[in-house]
């Protein structure tokens, strides 16, 4: 028995080499040998990155820091504005009146604080099944009625922070598609799925749950350990990102690593096996992002009349 395993595990290890020798070095000044068996008969501990095979450490380390810095330079894009304003497609539904538009956006603006969704069902305008239809409405989304996140894709979670960030949260994989949806508590933020779709190799599909249902589960996921993920910041440096991150790839042996910029966060994802290790390096340039915060006109609020402005119905 011990021979025959030994046997595989040789068989293994020659098939991968062959295989790999077969594949050029994606790194342009690579300095091994160009030549098919002259790879074979030299030991390449090479690994992926996004996809594009390095035949050594010192390759994919080159690389990852070049594509560190591309990231690192990137200026996020800003929150992209409501199709529709959700006072205004609210009124339109006859879920409101206009003086309940305004009398919540004028209660907003006294406290200062919450969602003008919150503030439709603090007052009684609304219900809580309503606002998530509007939301629904809002950004062309299908409503969900329940988040079961007991369907776990094969890639695991997404890193706490960056679903904290943007009030999301995976809600179901579906193999034969290979796409994951992610449901929304707030704003819909389509550059953060497209970043997703990258760093997991996936298609993301974006729905609408109720943004207190959402926060309810990201509070509970914080209660629980979550040792596959590393959270480095402030960085004020670039070459530095790319030194720790070439160290973890190195020290976890990773088969794999796709990485992309999400809000604030560089995003690597180190695939080694079946296992992954999720590292955030959170970008000192950056503010910290909640998407969709509250901004407080800076005119007065306008009385209740006829012709108030369409933008007083902004959520």
């Amino acid at each position: 028995m011990h021979k025959m395993l030994k046997t595989l595990t040789w068989q293994n290890r020659w098939t991968r080499r062959w295989q790999q020798a077969h594949l050029p070095c994606g790194l342009l000044s690579c300095p091994s040998p160009k030549s098919p068996w002259s790879r074979l008969l030299t030991p390449r501990t090479g690994t992926l990155l996004q996809g594009v095979f390095y035949c050594q450490p010192k390759c994919q380390e080159t690389a990852l820091k070049a594509q560190v810095a591309q990231l690192y330079q990137l200026t996020p894009p800003a929150p992209p504005s409501n199709r529709i304003p959700l006072g205004l497609l609210m009124v339109a539904r006859g879920w409101l009146t206009h003086e309940q538009v305004v009398t919540a956006l004028a209660a907003q603006q006294s406290a200062q604080t919450g969602k003008i969704g919150d503030w439709f069902e603090k007052l009684g305008f609304a219900s809580e099944q309503q606002v998530p239809s509007a939301l629904g409405l809002q950004w062309g989304c299908p409503v969900v009625s329940s988040l079961d996140t007991t369907v776990n894709a094969p890639f695991g979670w997404l890193p706490l922070a960056i679903m904290d960030a943007f009030q999301m949260i995976p809600l179901h994989f579906v193999p034969a598609t290979n796409t994951l949806y992610i449901a929304f508590g707030e704003r819909v933020d389509h550059a953060a799925l497209f970043t997703i779709d990258k760093v997991l190799n996936c298609r993301t599909r974006p729905c609408v749950r109720e943004r207190k249902t959402v926060a309810y589960e990201l509070e509970q996921m914080r209660q629980q350990p979550r040792t596959q993920e590393v959270e480095f910041g402030p960085m004020h440096d670039c070459a530095e990102i790319g030194r720790v991150s070439a160290s973890y790839v190195s020290r976890l042996g990773a088969d794999d690593t796709r990485l992309g910029r999400i809000g604030k966060y560089v995003w690597l994802r180190l695939k080694t096996g079946t296992s992954h290790t999720d590292l955030l390096f959170r970008l000192a340039s950056e503010d910290p992002i909640r998407p969709n915060v509250l901004r407080t006109p800076r005119t007065p609020m306008l009385p209740v009349s006829s012709d108030v402005s369409l933008s007083a119905f902004q959520r």
